[in-house]
């Protein structure tokens, strides 16, 4: 059995623990979204490379973060925690593509400014809509606002300094982050809505599976020469 279909299943389980088909269904399979991309990123990268150790590193932190916001509801708390490990997993994402571009800094920047124009108008907008009902928690929410703009912008930097098929698996995975993300805020800081828990957590889910197979598929492009 691939790992795509055993991804798809946990997938799939996480989306009927959403609808509480199953009590609590979610505090076993949703750890299992990190865990298993992690085994499998272990399985099939070169771990003695740095872009990989951060890759890995990012997917630990977000086990956590998924862990702590299983609790959220009860413990206020444990909110503000799992924002904390999902703000460092993005920092660990961003210093993973930073090294891409380090490897070939005169390559084309086309989609790196686009981000840069695209998410710095959205960020900028979405927060300023959103303040009003963040309370104590504006200035947390602005930093991962922050880090994670600077993250996709970073995704769309490493055009023509990796592969093709590598840069568009994580451009698109760093993008389904900030669908997921935007629409976890406004679901719970300025209106609850029908299925928004699945929206969140299929994005989410797409967003780290394409991040983790866009890693594995990388290699880096530097003048003019391909190396891994």
């Amino acid at each position: 059995m691939s790992f795509t279909i055993i991804f798809l299943i946990i997938a799939i389980a996480n989306i009927f623990a959403e609808y509480d088909f199953v009590s609590r269904l979610n505090l076993l399979v949703k750890p299992l979204i990190c865990i298993s991309l992690a085994i499998y990123f272990v399985r099939n990268a070169k771990m003695n490379a740095g872009f990989n150790r951060l890759i890995l590193a990012a997917l630990i932190l977000s086990f956590f973060g998924d862990c702590l916001l299983l609790f959220a509801d009860e413990y206020a708390s444990f909110f503000m925690f799992g924002l904390v490990a999902f703000l460092i997993a993005h920092v660990l994402y961003s210093l993973a593509f930073f090294r891409d571009f380090k490897n070939n800094p005169q390559a084309p920047k086309t989609y790196g400014h686009l981000m840069l124009f695209l998410m710095g108008v959205f960020s900028m907008s979405y927060y300023s809509m959103i303040r009003d009902y963040l309370g104590d928690l504006r200035i947390p929410v602005m930093a991962y606002v922050f880090v994670i703009s600077i993250m996709v912008i970073l995704a769309g930097y490493r055009y023509r300094r990796v592969n093709l098929l590598s840069f568009r698996l994580i451009y698109f995975g760093a993008l389904f982050f900030v669908i997921s993300d935007s629409t976890l805020a406004y679901n719970k800081f300025v209106e609850p809505f029908a299925c928004s828990g699945v929206v969140i957590m299929g994005t989410y889910m797409l967003a780290q599976y394409l991040i983790t197979i866009g890693s594995i598929e990388r290699v880096v492009v530097t003048e003019n020469k391909a190396i891994n």
